[in-house]
């Protein structure tokens, strides 16, 4: 068995267990972000469109249980930031420059 798939089988058991293991906050940030309906392109595209620029970073994140998408874009003011709704698309919230919320 070649490293690469002895990597992947032991990722795939650890994925698997983590919810065992995980505290409760976790586990709930987890079941969250299963419910996540837009995909990173649709997001980064929507930051893109709102601010004119290019995102250049990206994460996600649960705040009071709600998935969100936090993306920066280099845009023609500066740093922006944007935050999608991981499950409507939808902006809720954003700032420019400085740290994602």
């Amino acid at each position: 068995m070649n490293t690469c798939a002895v990597a992947l089988a032991g990722v795939l058991i650890l994925g698997m267990a983590g919810p065992t293991f995980s505290a409760n906050g976790e586990v709930q940030e987890e079941t969250a972000l299963l419910r996540t309906k837009v995909t990173l392109s649709q997001a980064i595209s929507t930051a893109e469109q709102q601010t004119g620029g290019k995102a250049f970073d990206a994460g996600v994140d649960v705040d009071h249980g709600k998935p969100r998408v936090i993306l920066e874009t280099n845009a023609p003011k500066g740093v922006q930031t944007v935050i999608v709704d991981a499950e409507s698309g939808q902006i809720i919230g954003g700032h420019a420059g400085g740290e994602a919320d």
